[in-house]
């Protein structure tokens, strides 16, 4: 059976790893880059199943990747769900506006973690 493919994009590298290890766990193939720009060069190269997407990094924005995966025939129906500490009131009203798939807070509950990726799969 084929594993479910995560990319994980994010500018910390403890937030990369904790993910990645709680993911792998789970039986998910995870690929982690760390920042906008890889993002979508990684994901033309590879389509992942889902994409876990981190809004503040330097150079382009979480927000700028997915507005550029969007706009690929090779990357735009893949789920971006934004991975943030950023939880202003009604910024997950905002950003799934924006075009967003999910939300999810950071940081994240490794009890849970893998259940709430597996909700955003098709």
């Amino acid at each position: 059976m084929k594993k479910t493919h995560v990319l994980i994009v994010d500018d910390n590298l403890l937030n990369l790893e904790l993910a990645c290890d709680v993911l792998e766990l789970e039986d998910f193939h995870v690929t982690l880059v760390d920042s906008g720009e890889k993002s979508i060069t990684t994901a033309r190269q590879n389509p992942p199943d889902l994409i876990l997407m981190d809004l503040r990094m330097p150079g382009m924005s979480g927000l700028d990747a997915m507005r550029e995966l969007r706009k690929s025939e090779i990357t735009r129906d893949i789920p971006v769900i934004v991975l943030t500490a950023s939880v202003m009131a009604g910024e997950d009203v905002r950003l799934l506006a924006e075009g967003f798939d999910g939300f999810m807070q950071k940081p994240i509950s490794p009890a849970s973690f893998a259940d709430e990726v597996r909700a955003y799969l098709k």
